[in-house]
């Protein structure tokens, strides 16, 4: 089965068919022209499978919760918070880009929807101020590829509820991780600002600022409720993107009033394509992956590396060369799906823990938002900043460095990075 798999998974991607369908068309290819005499309700069957799953609830939730924070208002008023906060920093607006997308990120779990939301506001400020769109569009790419790895996240969602791992532990445990790519942004942003004499707004009076900070308070206080129940034990992951629907809905409509009740049915409307598209694509790697697993796929993958090396770290950086490939030609969301019954058991097998390994992997996915040919962050912003998708990848060398410097600390300090899980 597994030829005929990968023969037809590469022709699909050459003629230009969406990954999700590729997938699920070469694995269905796979189980019906093998011997095994698989009757054709298995690849519903597979299907339904994949699909449920309680710990996949968060995603439909947090994606509502996003789409409703954007229509109302919180996005357009964290953006002028940060503003007031880091504004007048060398490189002003490209670091107002990077506070904003990460608290956005701390809402979401989601980097199409940062990239949205944040981008669609400063990259146009950003040019008009005189960033090259390149580098506005690369920025914006990077920083909003925050959203998978800070919590809410929906691939750690997707990691937690196929590996067995506690989707709330993966949670806290990428908050260190999305924190330290926040900080590398800030100072490559300075490095470029210095470089290219790009300067920063009027420092805003401290009474500005409280004045900002009030009127985005409600948007600002969704982390510390979503954050803050999670590891207080209060809801579960699951529930809490429950949570941030109900909370998002109360202030976009009660107290910012910038959405009304009946628009409310053209967000959700909006939330559930979204959802069925996440849906389609975690069904369709799903009849991949299984057919990966009925060819022993994951064992032979664990064996070769084991036969390899007995070393922990160069293992881990087999894995990571492999997810870093996988992710340049496939989406993350299906990446995700592919690779985690294939390497959550090597990683226990050489001794990690699951949680931090869990993490490893999902910093090494977010490259595959910011990759060519499938990068779906490299397009977004390109679509916004009016510019090519290789005007973006020439900009984008320094943001590499700083998620490879993210991965790289993960890596080397398993008790940094599960601080706030234990």
């Amino acid at each position: 089965m597994l030829t005929p798999l990968l023969i037809s998974f590469a022709v699909l991607l050459i003629l230009r068919i969406p990954v999700a369908a590729a997938m699920g068309i070469s694995g269905a290819i796979a189980l019906l022209s093998s011997d095994m005499n698989l009757p054709v309700a298995v690849v519903p069957q597979r299907v339904f499978v994949m699909l449920d799953s309680t710990s996949l609830l968060a995603i439909p939730f947090f994606i509502l919760a996003g789409a409703i924070m954007e229509r109302g208002g919180m996005a357009r008023r964290m953006i002028h918070f940060a503003q007031t906060m880091v504004g007048h920093w060398r490189g002003g607006l490209a670091q107002v880009d990077v506070l904003a997308s990460t608290i956005f990120s701390s809402l979401t779990g989601s980097s199409a929807a940062s990239a949205s939301a944040t981008g669609s506001i400063l990259i146009p400020a950003m040019k008009r101020a005189g960033y090259p769109a390149g580098y506005a569009a690369a920025l914006e790419a990077s920083s909003a590829a925050i959203g998978p790895i800070i919590p809410p996240s929906i691939i750690m969602v997707i990691y937690g509820s196929l590996a067995g791992v506690s989707v709330g532990a993966m949670f806290l445990a990428g908050i260190i991780p999305g924190l330290l790519i926040t900080l590398g942004l800030f100072i490559v942003n300075a490095i470029m600002a210095r470089r290219h004499g790009w300067g920063g707004g009027d420092r805003v009076p401290m009474r500005a600022r409280l004045i900002a900070g009030r009127d985005a308070g409600a948007a600002l206080l969704a982390p510390v409720i979503i954050i803050g129940g999670i590891l207080g034990g209060v809801f579960t992951p699951t529930e809490a993107g429950a949570v941030a629907v109900v909370y998002s809905a109360a202030v976009g409509v009660l107290v910012y009033r910038e959405v009304r009740l009946r628009e409310l049915v053209g967000v959700m409307r909006e939330a559930a394509v979204t959802t069925g598209i996440i849906g389609l694509i975690i069904a369709s790697a799903g009849i991949f992956g299984w057919v990966l697993a009925l060819e022993q796929v994951p064992q032979a993958i664990v064996a070769w590396v084991q036969a390899v090396t007995d070393s922990p770290t160069i293992a881990v950086l087999l894995v990571i060369g492999c997810v870093l490939v996988i992710g340049c030609v496939v989406d993350v969301t299906a990446a995700v799906i592919i690779l985690v019954p294939v390497f959550a058991p090597l990683g226990l097998s050489y001794g990690f823990d699951p949680v931090h390994f869990g993490v490893i992997i999902c910093i090494a996915l977010v490259y595959g938002n910011v990759t060519p040919p499938v990068g779906l962050l490299l397009f977004l912003t390109a679509a916004i900043a009016k510019c090519s998708v290789n005007e973006v990848m020439r900009n984008q060398l320094p943001f590499y460095m700083v998620l490879t410097a993210a991965l790289g600390i993960t890596v080397a300090f398993p008790g940094l990075i599960l601080l706030l899980a234990k």
